[in-house]
């Protein structure tokens, strides 16, 4: 897996909303976010020495569903700071949530780094949305500070060697 031009692409794929209908699998959608700048923001911390997360735009499942975003640690965070990309779903109040969404979300959700060399390694996990985490209740806030995700998302190393 390589970086090339300094720039990553992740997928947010889910179950049949909007974003992108695939047309391999129309039960499914899919949202392509294309990072720029990686190696600035794999060094990015704060000013206490916390490191920086990147935040995705939002994500619209449909036109009158789920609004959420992806944070991500491009150089990982806490005890796995340096060996492992981490990436975390967040919940965002969206537009409809007291009309159109039932609540809380339950559907699987795939994340995925392309590897753009040719070499198509792709680094792929998926979690199925549990409606007992407060991660994937009706959101309190503009962004839920409470995500659901994976720590050890790959290593630095696959990532970015």
């Amino acid at each position: 897996m390589e970086v090339i031009g300094n720039k990553l692409c992740i997928i947010f794929r889910t179950e049949p909303q909007k974003a992108t209908r695939s047309k391999m699998n129309p039960r499914e959608t899919f949202f392509i976010l294309e990072i720029t700048e990686v190696l600035q923001r794999r060094e990015a911390v704060s000013v206490s020495g916390e490191p920086i997360p990147f935040f995705s735009p939002a994500i619209h499942t449909d036109s009158y569903e789920y609004k959420l975003g992806i944070r991500m640690y491009l150089n990982g965070v806490e005890n796995e700071s340096g060996r492992y990309m981490a990436i975390f779903v967040n919940m965002m109040m969206g537009k409809f949530d007291n009309i159109e969404v039932r609540w809380p979300f339950t559907q699987r959700i795939t994340l995925s780094i392309l590897d753009q060399s040719g070499a198509k390694r792709h680094i792929s996990q998926s979690m199925q949305a549990k409606p007992n985490l407060s991660a994937f209740q009706k959101p309190t806030e503009a962004i839920s500070c409470t995500g659901c995700g994976f720590m050890k998302f790959a290593s630095i190393e696959e990532v970015f060697s």
